[in-house]
């Protein structure tokens, strides 16, 4: 499959694509050239065969011509761009930037993959649609028919990013699945939580009662894409997250029953 990436040089973005690259061939749309792509990157767990390397081309989704050219000829789409840093008052998110690439970036590259004729799309949401107090996310009992109650910028950009999705889906007749992630790791850091930006090394997420939680490691991400990408029919919704076999962590079971998809590190 054809597949154009959103934000492919970002964190998210860059644990994917050594996979995807291996699997499919892969366009990314990004102002900054994507890394390597050979399925052999630094942190990403081996047993992948090489693939091609990805084409760039430079630009955002909020540059019509740029994102004409990159939709040109493919199959799908995934959005992995995410607006969260500010590079003026780190750690505070920037507001407009939260704007413009988690909703106004989905919106452009929607209306412009239906009219190229691109009529399937994975958005990479996050669990951040909820909030994390005051009972924090590990600890909450939630699933996909849960109401989205995060209202921090980040949430609340991303809760707007899904029903962007929705809307594009049943106006345009589109397949859009949204998958909402929580802590996305390199596999060679799992169970730990890499996020460069942030942390200066990978830190361990726990429950409020100090039990370990597993992070989502980059190659179970990878499948639950893959298996995203062959659904069919209108828009949707699945939690991907880890899981240590507990029993504890927060429900996967509609990926599981829907998509077929299981963490496999466990």
């Amino acid at each position: 499959m054809r597949i154009l990436m959103v934000g492919g040089s970002g964190y998210v973005g860059s644990l994917m694509l050594p996979g995807l690259a291996a699997r499919h061939e892969i366009r990314v749309l990004d102002p900054v050239a994507p890394p390597g792509g050979d399925g052999h990157e630094p942190g990403y767990e081996p047993g992948y065969e090489p693939g091609h390397a990805p084409e760039h081309v430079a630009g955002s989704a909020l540059d019509a011509a740029a994102l004409a050219v990159a939709l040109d000829g493919v199959d799908a789409v995934v959005h992995a761009a995410m607006g969260r840093r500010s590079d003026v008052d780190w750690p505070h998110p920037d507001l407009v930037r939260s704007f413009e690439v988690n909703v106004a970036s989905v919106y452009a590259t929607l209306a412009a993959a239906h009219e190229a004729g691109v009529d399937r799309v994975v958005l990479i949401s996050s669990l951040s649609v909820f909030a994390d107090a005051p009972v924090p996310l590990t600890d909450r009992s939630i699933d996909e028919t849960s109401e989205p109650d995060a209202a921090d910028l980040y949430g609340v950009t991303k809760r707007l990013a899904e029903q962007v999705a929705r809307i594009a889906a049943d106006t345009h007749g589109m397949t859009v699945t949204a998958l909402r992630l929580a802590w996305p790791t390199p596999d060679d850091v799992w169970p730990r939580w890499a996020l460069p930006e942030v942390f200066a090394d990978p830190v361990q997420i726990t429950r409020a009662d100090g039990a370990p939680y597993p992070a989502l490691a980059a190659s179970d991400l990878v499948t639950a894409v893959d298996a995203a990408l062959s659904r069919t029919g209108g828009y949707d919704v699945f939690h991907i997250l880890g899981d240590d076999g507990s029993g504890r962590c927060l429900s996967t079971a509609k990926a599981r029953d829907q998509l077929g998809w299981v963490a496999r590190h466990r």
